[in-house]
């Protein structure tokens, strides 16, 4: 077997644009197979194009597998040696990733200056081993251990070290040093022998305005020059850099993934900030727009959002119109988690997901109540089932009050596991009046009349409490992959717990109610043959499904 490395690429990278991981996942083993029988060099520039396009989709363990067989199997530039410990990293696999920055450290120093391509990866292996150090004393989250304060020392060193040799080509090194000097008189920690972080963001800032002059700035450029902003406290400057950094062409899900870390974990912004509000929802939105990003928001940060408030013209001034429309959209399925509750046994541990929609969203004889949908394996009257009865259930609002609980009365209509698997629910009308008056700054689900057309570009989104725990808006690999009434499938991620989340198309429409996933799911459309999915119950075949026993008494429980 030969491979054509241009054909692999493009078709690699096709896969990676799908976010197709069983088909990426494929072709890797793929090459690693061929890789272990060919006698035939594989070129090291192609090789280390296929880990760049994994680095990009953030497919840090495919990544790791790939790097680790192409070291094995000869394939050892100084970049795949990088891109390896950058994989490791990215894993919080940090001592390994260090030994092997060591060595390459070691290695490139070694080699003539005049040799760019070394010179480059020892300063990027000294920048990844100041991530190291970084990423240990941010997770320590205690300043006051003087291992800790080593960390972050060692950091800054690692930082500054190449920094100072050749600023113009390592301002991000600078940036994060400059990051770290703030945080760590922020944290009380004296540090001798250091430059002072305005003089380091000035110098920074000259040389960003100098490539500015000559048309050479990086998207990376932006998101530093946003940096250097918060630095010298000008907050509202550094919101104008990361509008330029967000609406870059080529800003990938790395990219902003690795920003939007460094601004919670090194800078400590939270929505709870203006600041903090206008950068992270931008950057999260973007996020969402590229495959591989991952979003999770949960409800102490849900909770701090300012829903109804109507931002249109201050906020449109300061993004502009199409950075704006992205920052509505992510406010707007932010907003959906609000109607989304946590059933359990009691209020400290969720058996599954619900959502309340008004009565009339389902039948028009169910009028202004308010109805709880979850599947049927969540609560059920069946005595066989291992699903809740509805006198145990208790329902919450985590992103509202996760103290005030809710009870169920009585199922109105459900379908079993085998079919529709959804229970549809009411209150009692004392309940009810008080769900009313708790929701009542909660907008209704606009329904999706339609299903989108699965033509492999479309995305769906699941919002539920996985694994029964704080309410999560997690939005990767999600895309859209057959539907054939009444059941839709799609890959986004979900765990147990998320039984019963609604389903919402791009248009943050509902369009279904989350039940089940499989590694060999049958295709759908009676195409032969199995593929790892998640599924959905399509809302308007709920809606018929009960209409129809609503006009057959025999059918209601």
């Amino acid at each position: 077997m030969i491979i054509n490395t241009g054909d692999f690429l493009f078709s690699l990278n096709e896969k990676l644009d799908s976010f197709d991981k069983k088909e990426v996942e494929i072709q890797i083993d793929n090459l690693i197979s061929y890789l272990f029988k060919s006698e035939i060099p594989f070129p090291s520039k192609e090789a280390e194009k296929i880990l760049q396009l994994l680095r990009n989709k953030r497919m840090f363990a495919l990544m790791q597998k790939t790097a680790d067989v192409f070291l094995q199997t000869g394939i050892q530039t100084f970049r795949i040696r990088r891109l390896y410990a950058q994989s490791l990293i990215d894993q919080g696999i940090y001592s390994a990733a260090l030994a092997v920055l060591e060595t390459l450290i070691t290695d490139t120093g070694k080699i003539s200056a005049s040799d760019q391509d070394a010179l480059s990866e020892n300063f990027e292996a000294f920048g990844q081993k100041g991530r190291i150090y970084k990423q240990l004393y941010v997770n320590a989250g205690n300043p006051l251990l003087s291992q800790n304060a080593e960390f972050l020392k060692i950091a800054i060193q690692s930082y500054l070290h190449v920094y100072s040799i050749a600023p113009e080509l390592n301002i991000w090194q600078g940036i994060n040093a400059a990051a770290l000097l703030v945080r760590a008189k922020s944290d009380n920690i004296q540090l001798q022998g250091f430059p002072d972080p305005d003089s380091l963001a000035v110098s920074i800032l000259n040389l960003i305005n100098d490539r500015d002059l000559q048309q050479q700035l990086s998207t990376w450029d932006f998101a530093t020059a946003a940096e250097v902003c918060l630095v010298q406290k000008k907050n509202d400057e550094a919101v104008k850099w990361i509008v330029k950094y967000a609406n870059a062409p080529y800003a990938d899900a790395f990219e902003l993934a690795s920003t939007l870390r460094q601004f919670t974990e090194v800078w400590r912004l939270d929505i709870s900030m203006e600041a903090g509000k206008k950068i992270l929802s931008l950057l999260r939105a973007k996020l969402l727009e590229k495959e591989g990003g991952n979003i999770v928001l949960d409800a102490n940060e849900l909770q701090g959002l300012n829903f109804g408030k109507n931002e249109t013209e201050s906020y449109e001034k300061v993004f502009g119109a199409d950075s704006f429309k992205t920052y509505k959209w992510y406010m707007t399925g932010a907003e959906r988690c609000l109607a989304i509750t946590r059933i359990g046994r009691d209020s400290t541990k969720g058996f599954g997901t619900g959502f309340v929609v008004k009565g009339e969203l389902m039948h028009e004889s169910l009028k202004n109540e308010l109805i709880l949908l979850t599947n049927a394996h969540v609560i059920s009257t069946n005595p066989l089932s291992k699903a809740l009865q509805p006198e145990e259930a208790i329902v919450i609002f985590e992103t509202i009050n996760r103290d005030e609980e809710f009870r169920v009365s009585e199922i109105v209509w459900s379908s079993p596991p085998e079919e529709l698997d959804v229970s549809i629910i009411r209150f009692s009308k004392d309940t009810n009046e008080r769900l009313i008056q708790f929701l009542k700054s909660v907008k209704d689900y606009p329904l999706a009349k339609p299903l989108p057309l699965a033509d492999g570009n479309q995305r769906v989104y699941v919002i539920g409490h996985p694994a029964g725990g704080t309410l999560q808006l997690s939005l990767q690999d999600n895309a859209l992959i057959d539907h054939h009434d009444p059941f839709i499938h799609y890959r986004t991620p979900t765990e147990g717990g998320s039984s019963g989340s609604p389903v919402f198309n791009q248009q943050w429409e509902l369009i279904g109610i989350h039940h089940a996933g499989r590694l060999d799911m049958p295709k759908l459309n009676g195409n032969p043959g199995f593929y790892e999915a998640n599924e959905g119950v399509w809302i308007q075949a709920i809606r018929r499904a009960l209409a129809n026993a609503l006009q057959n008494k025999s059918g209601l429980q």
